[in-house]
């Protein structure tokens, strides 16, 4: 038999794997090529978006001059053209960018494109909705009045078109609410901090943007419009903020500041003034009879303290001034945060947010250009220890004025002092007055009907800058012991920490001065409290204060007051409670809460329980309401 010539390796191989070998190959080629195909895509998408953006920043950034608005148009047109052909690239590919997150330095920003570029179109919608409002005016302003300057070209566009600035709220909304969506943890910082303070300011200009109508009339665009502002220490708490210790007065004519003045809030005084009495408080505990201009803020109602202010500096400068806007040394420190470095006549060193308090405190103690100390010469210092409020004021406006600030940062900053309250608004205008109202801008008791309301008030009634280190923490509880028909029952309590290690004997509420800012704040503390709850509350039971202090009375906008006394020195701790039964008709199942915290005080510790469901938090906006949306379930908090 012969045998069988031997056969090739591969004549008895199936060529099943190398056609399956194959078919991978071929597979993954065409992947790798739709992926190099999409990359390119996506880098031309971007590429055209980067060029178009560098250009329209060469182009406002070179040639600003207001005859450029057209071909800015035209860029911002071309730009979002190419955005949305960039997200269009982007979004198929975003469950892969999202994997793409713990990669170093750059996932994050890649991972979080689509949101971005979500966020940067509806930005330059805004952008450009609010340019086209405005443009034809300006073109035609610049043709009859080819010598006005830039800023008075949009000051006239925009009293033109301030009817219809509302329009731009739904945009502003939109992009608000688009924004709140990135995520900005991991971002480098260079976009993370712009993304930050976005949201704040697209708020800010949503705000304005529904004042719109009113802005001609706010801005003096058809008469002179005077505002007074409030410089309150909140080392020295009154009821709105902080004792007022200087006061500055801002004309606006025709949209521009044409007077900036600030004085010591003890120049205004006339001695021959007649003034109404002072609280009976302020009487008893502090010996002051009248109540002039520096006391005029005892009522934590803004709209009721901001006129009484109003009548008073009419009565002793003539001037009937158009508003009244508070600040505080929280707001201050904000402010100058974003202002970045200033430098202000007097300062030794340039003057940032982080510094500013430290400064003005030293230059409290010792003025600028003399020696002079409380403890030493009183009649110099007295004269002067408030000098730098109008240096640093002058150079604010200057900064601003120049452009030499970061302005998404300084609206940021703005409408957050706005939301803590840190910064309050009153114009005597019903209209305005209602807008800001509605937004809680007007430093106004935010008590609603067939709601529970909570206020407490603190006044430092001791000549003495003690709430510079005096801690706070409230804890709020509110049963039903009888059943839901019948009146709840409310405890407020409030635990009150001087944790300065000093002594002040016999707690002594002469006025005087020490040998520095800090011996102030080393002192006893002399609290006159006052809890603001719902009309027609009855009071149970008090303790923690002097029981001759206790009264209940009616108090603004519909609350009843509780008030009380205490001495707490320092390095001691103090804590007081008022007991008491709501008014009818608020019930478990349609509870509501509204709990003010008072304007210049730290954030506050708050713990809240209604019938059985407890919820704690740190307390920095203005108002805290229940129910809680983020609360979670009961138990879990």
């Amino acid at each position: 038999m012969l045998e069988q010539p031997a056969s090739s390796p591969t004549s008895h191989v199936s060529p099943g794997p190398r056609v399956a070998r194959l078919a991978i190959v071929s597979v993954v080629a065409i992947i790798l090529g739709l992926v190099l195909f999409k990359t390119i895509t996506v880098a031309w998408s971007g590429w055209r978006a980067y060029q178009t953006a560098s250009e329209l920043m060469i182009l406002a950034r070179i040639e600003p001059q207001l005859q450029q608005l057209p071909a800015i148009q035209e860029e911002l047109a071309t730009l979002a053209a190419d955005l949305t052909g960039l997200q269009n690239e982007i979004d198929p590919l975003a469950p892969v960018l999202a994997w793409m997150q713990p990669l170093p330095e750059y996932g994050p920003a890649m991972a979080t494109s689509p949101e971005l570029l979500a966020a940067g179109r509806k930005g330059l919608a805004v952008t450009q909705q609010a340019l086209d409002l405005v443009a034809p005016s300006v073109a035609r302003i610049q043709r009859e009045e080819p010598d006005a300057t830039t800023m008075d070209v949009l000051l006239l566009s925009l009293a033109e078109n301030a009817a219809r600035l509302p329009e731009l709220v739904p945009g502003l909304a939109s992009l608000r609410a688009t924004l709140a969506t990135v995520p900005a943890a991991g971002l480098p910082e260079r976009l993370a901090s712009p993304l930050a303070a976005a949201p704040h300011a697209v708020e800010l200009g949503e705000v304005f943007a529904r004042l719109g109508p009113h802005l001609p009339g706010l801005l003096g665009m058809d008469a002179p419009k005077t505002y007074l502002i409030l410089v309150q220490n909140n080392h020295e708490l009154r009821a709105t903020g902080g004792f007022i210790a200087a006061v500055g007065r801002l004309t606006l004519d025709e949209g521009r500041i044409t007077d900036l003045d600030f004085v010591d809030s003890y120049d205004i005084y006339r001695r021959d003034g007649v003034y109404p009495p002072a609280p009976a408080p302020m009487q008893k505990y502090m010996n002051i009879q009248l109540l002039v201009m520096r006391d005029a803020n005892w009522s934590p109602d803004l709209p009721t303290s901001a006129q009484i202010a109003q009548s008073l500096y009419q009565s002793d400068t003539g001037i009937k001034v158009d508003g009244i806007v508070t600040i505080d040394l929280h707001a201050v420190k904000r402010i100058f945060s974003a202002l970045g470095t200033l430098r202000a006549p007097g300062f030794d060193e340039p003057v940032t947010g982080d510094n500013i308090e430290t400064q003005i405190i030293s230059l409290w103690e010792r003025p600028a250009g003399t020696d002079a100390t409380a403890d030493s010469e009183l009649g110099e210092w007295w004269n002067k220890r408030k000098d730098f409020i109008p240096a640093l004021a002058g150079a604010v406006m200057e900064q601003v004025q120049q452009g030499k600030v970061n302005y998404l940062a300084l609206a940021a900053a703005l409408q957050e002092t706005l939301y803590t309250r840190s910064v309050q608004v009153w114009v005597d205008d019903a209209d305005v007055q209602s807008e800001l109202h509605e937004i809680g801008w007007d430093g106004a008791l935010q008590a609603e009907k067939n709601a529970d309301f909570l206020a407490v008030v603190d006044t430092n009634m001791g000549y003495n800058k003690v709430d510079a280190a005096i801690e706070r923490q409230l804890d709020y509880r509110v049963v039903w012991p009888d059943g839901p028909t019948k009146p709840a029952q409310a405890t407020v309590t409030l635990t009150y920490t001087h944790p300065i290690d000093a002594e002040d004997p016999g707690c002594d509420l002469t006025p005087r001065y020490g040998k520095d800012y800090a011996d102030l704040i080393a002192r006893c503390y002399f609290n006159y409290v006052r809890v603001y709850v719902p009309g027609s509350s009855r009071l149970l039971n008090v303790e923690g204060v002097s029981p001759e202090t206790v009264e209940t009375q009616r108090g603004e906008t519909g609350t009843q007051v509780f008030t009380g006394y205490f001495i707490l020195e320092p390095n001691h701790r103090h804590q007081i409670s008022y007991t008491y039964l709501l008014p009818e008709g608020i019930t478990p199942t349609q509870y509501r809460l509204i709990l003010q915290r008072q304007s210049g005080t730290n954030p506050l510790p708050l713990r809240v329980n209604i019938d059985g469901d407890t919820y704690e938090t740190q307390l920095e906006a203005g108002l805290f309401k229940w129910p809680v949306a983020d609360a979670g379930p009961v138990g879990a908090r």
